[in-house]
């Protein structure tokens, strides 16, 4: 074949190969299309066409021969694509491991070497038995790749891991993504870099795997004050740990005493995610540790010292901290709340003595979707979420609430589930109101039951609840409203 028609197959042959590649980008199951080997391979078949003759540095059978090696190597990296790689990745049976097709390639590639050298007259075999001390030499030099080969051999034929799997080899760790005929490739969660890794290190390793589609197991310990009774601390810890976005139900988080320590007891807290990798578990398990912080505070407790203490500090906060509201503050929170607008200074005042600001840390649910409540909520500082859990099972953000919102009033005329989770998106302190803190007004006031009802049912018509359209089913609603408050507040007086 002249040059000038492996010039034209080589600009062809390329041409689709490129078309090829640009396809399986597009097409996001398809494997790579090789383009570089077959390249080269190409050029050097149609540069060995050359009429060059023969002189002292090289001849024109020896030039020929290059380039029918050449042509023998991008022959076999497109066969391999087409025949192996392409029907393994899109029909019903699995590609062998990449590093046997490599290994495989490597052994056809060096078999057709050995059939075009002997066809252009290269005597391999006195070659190789006149040189017993450079065989010999060779031999030694390569036990240590020859290792890591089979290294590599043994992890694939079992399948240890593959690429997307998160492991910790030895000391290292990190996500796999990619196993040559000698290394590991690693991609380390922390830093970003990349850990090569030689497959026989890994082979006689110990080798911990995560896969994507697993939940990951998260283990961390915490102490608390001897003062809090550990049925009590196990409960706080489960409801904290439960309520994060990222903790699974399946399998469930568990929370037990561990020890009797000098200042402390100990508890052990296990949480199941898919997120997985050093930073991820490092992140998960801060914010947890974080809400159990104010999930304490709310409470009135706190992480004992290492050493007990006589006389503890006293916990020292801003003068402007919400958290150290007095009453006059509280009256003016709840003069601007709308469901409080027809009370007396006097009512605004027994109320405010009674309420208790509360903080939650950013991610901390307030309120969950189908738990029972007993109280409303003002927001004082921060931004909080509003989402629900539709049929399909999917979380949906229905509005985001801030400075002087309310939500939850809902909890203190009936007993039915909240219909909402609302999350923390930061830092955020609240103005709690319980049933009980309205029981002395209304033991004083009955009239205050019907006003209360009649605002709450024209908030819950406000945010679009029921249908404004419908008058008498909205009268009967109000009336059914109050009916449930008689009812929820006699029992609560115990009559």
């Amino acid at each position: 074949m002249t040059f000038e028609l492996r010039l034209l197959a080589t600009i062809l042959i390329s041409l689709i190969l490129m078309a090829l590649r640009q396809l399986s980008r597009i097409r996001a199951k398809w494997p790579k299309a090789p383009l570089v080997l077959p390249a080269c391979g190409l050029v050097v078949w149609m540069m060995s066409a050359l009429p060059i003759g023969d002189t002292w540095l090289i001849s024109q059978i020896m030039l020929s021969t290059v380039g029918h090696i050449a042509l023998s190597y991008a022959t076999l990296r497109v066969g391999s694509w087409l025949l192996i790689e392409v029907p393994g990745t899109l029909g019903p049976w699995h590609p062998p491991p990449k590093i046997v097709r490599d290994l495989g390639q490597l052994i056809l590639a060096s078999i057709l070497t050995i059939i075009i050298l002997q066809q252009a007259g290269v005597k391999l075999v006195g070659l190789i038995t006149t040189s017993a001390l450079l065989t010999g030499a060779l031999a030694f030099a390569a036990q240590e790749p020859l290792k890591d080969i089979f290294g590599g051999i043994s992890l694939q034929v079992d399948r240890a891991f593959k690429e997307g799997d998160w492991v910790q080899i030895g000391d290292d760790s990190g996500t796999v993504i990619g196993l040559s005929l000698m290394n590991t490739y690693l991609r380390n969660n922390v830093d970003g870099c990349t850990l090569i890794i030689p497959n026989d290190t890994v082979a006689q390793s110990t080798i911990r795997r995560m896969q994507t589609d697993h939940p990951y197991g998260n283990y961390f310990e915490v102490g608390l004050d001897y003062g809090f009774p550990p049925s009590q601390a196990v409960g706080l810890l489960l409801r904290v740990v439960k309520s994060h976005a990222s903790v699974l139900t399946k399998p469930p988080a568990k929370a037990w005493v561990t020890s009797f320590d000098d200042s402390q007891i100990s508890y052990g807290i296990q949480v199941w995610h898919k997120d997985f990798g050093d930073i991820e578990r490092k992140r998960i398990r801060g914010e947890l540790l974080e809400q159990i912080w104010y999930a304490l505070e709310r409470i009135g407790q706190s992480i004992p010292f290492p050493v007990r203490m006589g006389s503890p500090n006293p916990q020292i906060l801003a003068k402007d901290d919400p958290m150290c509201a007095d009453n006059q503050h509280k009256i003016n929170w709840l003069a601007s709340n709308a469901l409080f607008t027809d009370l007396s200074q006097d009512q605004l005042e027994t109320l405010a003595t009674n309420t208790r600001c509360v903080r939650f840390a950013k991610g901390e649910a307030v309120v969950r979707q189908g738990e029972t409540g007993d109280c409303l909520y003002q927001v004082i500082t921060g931004m909080l979420e509003v989402s629900q859990t539709t049929k399909q099972g999917q979380m949906q953000t229905i509005t985001k609430l801030g400075v002087n919102a309310i939500f939850g009033e809902m909890a203190l005329c009936s007993n039915q589930p909240r219909n909402a989770t609302v999350r923390a998106l930061k830092e955020s302190v609240l103005l709690e109101v319980e049933r009980r803190d309205l029981q002395p007004l209304i033991d004083q006031d009955q009239t205050l039951l019907e006003k209360l009802a009649r605002l709450i049912h024209l908030r819950q018509i406000e945010i679009g609840e029921l249908n404004k359209g419908k008058s008498e089913l909205n009268k009967l609603s109000v009336n059914r409203l109050i009916r449930s408050m008689q009812r929820l507040y006699n029992v609560f007086l115990g009559n």
